[in-house]
């Protein structure tokens, strides 16, 4: 069995299990008002149930928090349920709009913001905020912008993060290429590639098949990733990538890979961590992947145990020349609150939202995570400050993303088939990278098919 096949059925298999929301005649609608009262007259405490998908130090953090939420007040009890990962926390959800097993807060990826509007199972956060007169102004703009369809901000932001450049300092250095003055775009990105294979590095690269680094590229070169204002003006009825950003993009990853300059690493399964292992190994001296698990890849790359490497953590490298137009997007997941829940519950969910985004705990998230602290005040508190000052490399997907531009393209898709659309990018990457198809027939084809996938969702909701 070829690569390719191995990862074409890998990622069927993926999309079989989440499946597809059941065709309905038209779109059902969210809450528009948010019941604060009913807490009030609620029997106490009133138990609330949080389904989410952190493993490891994340969920001891976020454990710790809710703790300290429920010991604070005797009004609302929070009880955690771990789904293991996302897509299982997405894919329960949707079997429940059917049994009616449902949570009252459910945490889930970024991508997934269409499909949970398009339930109808939604109680917005901007709709609480307003009835609570609660203000989102000391949250970053970026990332309120990316949880706002049009003009409604659907879930309470949480876990933030951001792609990044990783590198081994001392790989650089053998080969000449200052350490401190790492690739800021595609193209210093293969010189130094150049540099460090002619100083005997394999692979310089290790290429992550995460087909998310296209629409990042396209929202740094400030283009859209798909039509109607990226799915946040009119509901997307298909995908603009195929433009010369993305033509741009296919055709660099395509020469770094023949080249020898770039070895391509899944993005699923047992493969998601080659591109890291491959720098521990000396065979890759630098990659692309998510802030998020900095903690983790510090370990992976042998947290300062290693004498032949030393962690170097950069900005993600963009298309263009120069300074950089758009800007990364938000990363990460989101909070949603749930209105199918009693009234009371519904109050409850966003107390304890509130309570988690507050800066002091968003401090301590941050800090105890590596996500990003989505709150000014937050980044601009001493113990962050001082935190950053003894972690740099913690502070740059934090300053990346709020040096780029806030516009439409940088707030990234919002796409009802998120998975397909991705998954149409992946297996045109791995066509071009395993079987030779050429970049501008092969983002083309992933074009094609995602928007095929945008055309096919849409008919079966009825929108």
């Amino acid at each position: 069995m070829t690569r390719l096949v191995r990862l074409t059925i890998v990622a069927a298999l993926a999309v079989a299990a989440l499946g597809a929301l059941p065709a309905s005649p038209a779109v059902a609608a969210n809450s528009t008002t948010c019941p604060l009262g009913a807490l009030k007259k609620a029997s106490k405490p009133v138990e609330i149930t949080m389904w989410h998908w952190m493993l490891r130090a994340n969920e001891t953090v976020l454990q710790q928090l809710v703790d300290e939420f429920n010991g604070s007040q005797s009004s609302v009890k929070v009880s955690l349920v771990n789904q293991v990962g996302w897509e299982e926390t997405l894919a329960k959800y949707k079997a429940g709009l059917s049994t009616g097993d449902l949570p009252d807060i459910v945490q889930l990826q970024e991508t997934d913001q269409q499909q949970m509007i398009d339930t109808g199972t939604v109680l917005p956060a901007g709709v609480c905020a307003k009835a609570d007169k609660y203000s989102f102004d000391d949250f970053l703009p970026r990332v309120t912008s990316y949880f706002t369809v049009q003009g409604t901000q659907y879930a309470m932001p949480f876990n933030t993060s951001g792609p990044v450049l990783y590198y081994n300092k001392k790989a650089f250095s053998a080969a000449g290429l200052d350490p401190e003055q790492p690739p800021t775009n595609l193209a210093e990105l293969r010189a130094a590639a150049e540099k460090l294979k002619a100083n005997g590095v394999p692979s310089p690269m290790g290429l992550k098949t995460d087909p998310i680094f296209l629409e990042q590229w396209t929202a740094m070169g400030n283009r859209l990733f798909a039509n109607n204002g990226n799915g946040r003006k009119a509901r997307a009825t298909k995908t603009v990538f195929d433009s010369a950003t993305g033509r741009q993009v296919f055709n660099w990853m395509s020469g770094m890979v023949k080249d020898g300059l770039a070895e391509p690493n899944s993005d699923i399964g047992t493969g998601s961590s080659d591109n890291l292992l491959g720098i521990r190994a000396g065979s890759h001296a630098m990659t692309i992947d998510s802030s998020a698990a900095l903690g983790t890849i510090a370990a992976i790359l042998g947290a300062g145990n290693d004498p032949n490497i030393e962690l170097g953590v950069a900005a993600m490298p963009g298309p263009g020349a120069g300074r950089v137009q758009g800007g990364v997007f938000v990363q990460g997941g989101e909070l949603f609150m749930v209105n199918k829940s009693a009234p009371a519950k519904q109050a409850a969910a966003w107390q304890f939202l509130k309570f988690l985004d507050d800066p002091k705990n968003m401090t301590t998230w941050a800090i105890g995570t590596g996500y990003l602290p989505i709150r000014t005040t937050s980044a601009e508190s001493t113990e962050m400050q001082d935190y950053w000052a003894k972690n740099p490399t913690f502070k740059v997907a934090y300053d990346q993303l709020v040096s780029g531009a806030d516009s439409i393209a940088t707030a990234g898709s919002v796409i009802g088939p998120n998975i397909e659309v991705r998954g149409a990018v992946r297996d045109a990457e791995n066509r071009m990278f395993l079987e030779g198809t050429d970049p501008k027939s092969a983002i083309a084809a992933a074009a094609q098919a995602a928007t095929d996938a945008i055309v096919d969702y849409n008919s079966r909701i009825g929108a």
